[in-house]
């Protein structure tokens, strides 16, 4: 991580979406990576427990409670990370994102519903984004990271507004890489397959308890309907691997591109 930062300072990383999830491993990770990190999401307490862990590594945190849909308060939160940051950014990590209704059909999805999935996967990450890569580009490095989804790679009956605000996602993040790129600055996105969180394996045990079956048949059953080329779940970890690589040393010359992390889904 060290090698973004041309002056000797502690890198600094902004992660949105950090109460909980996917979004709370990562910034773990920039911090195990030498970050000192800010964190923004909707729910101060859940913040305050990353922070925590965080601080546990030696690193600076900084809880930032906003909503990313809300352009005025993604702006006072970032004012609030450039004083504490000493004006510098040099990872963005934008994972904040929802998955919207699931089996709703178009002529049957509420426009609040799609708007609202909208403004949080790809308006939210617009946000964040037009107040850090002009910090970025004065610095001469950055490197912008949105967490998309293989449903941005295809089309998917029934999650018609998180398809379409992760395919978007991909048209902001490869223009803005064109944009920033004369700066040094890249801007990639981690498109993940499903992912094995507690919920899901929930799901998956309560499937098991409900037909009289092992959870493994029940696994087995939903990589199948995926088609799974690996045969295996996709994990946070999995995730987290890639922005790690992206963030560090091996991202340095990797810029308006899409990693798919889901076993082998998209081929």
């Amino acid at each position: 991580m060290n090698t973004l930062v041309n002056d000797g300072a502690r890198p600094v990383a902004l992660v949105t979406g950090a109460s909980s999830g996917t979004g709370r491993a990562i910034a773990i990770a920039m911090a195990e990576d030498g970050c000192d990190v800010g964190i923004l999401g909707r729910r101060t307490e859940a913040l305050e427990q990353t922070a925590l862990q965080i601080r546990a590594l030696g690193r600076r945190a900084c809880v930032l409670t906003a909503d990313v849909r809300d352009e005025q308060a993604v702006a006072a939160a970032v004012e609030v990370f450039l004083a504490w940051s000493g004006g510098r950014t040099d990872v963005l990590v934008n994972a904040a994102g929802i998955p919207g209704p699931l089996g709703a059909t178009v002529g049957e999805l509420n426009v609040s519903d799609f708007d609202a999935v909208m403004a949080t996967n790809l308006r939210g990450p617009f946000l964040t984004m037009s107040h850090l890569l002009p910090v970025m580009c004065r610095q001469g490095n950055g490197r912008v990271i949105n967490i998309g989804g293989n449903h941005g790679m295809r089309g998917r009956a029934g999650r018609a507004s998180y398809a379409s605000s992760k395919w978007a996602l991909r048209g902001l993040t490869r223009s803005a890489a064109l944009e920033v790129g004369p700066h040094g600055v890249t801007a990639n996105v981690v498109a993940p397959g499903a992912i094995a969180v507690d919920r899901m394996r929930q799901r998956w045990a309560d499937q098991a308890a409900a037909e009289g079956v092992s959870e493994e048949v029940i696994l087995e059953r939903y990589i199948q309907s995926l088609g799974v080329a690996l045969k295996r779940p996709n994990e946070t970890s999995d995730v987290v691997a890639t922005v790690r690589f992206l963030a560090g040393e091996g991202g340095r010359n990797i810029t308006g591109q899409e990693i798919v992390v889901d076993g082998g889904v998209i081929v």
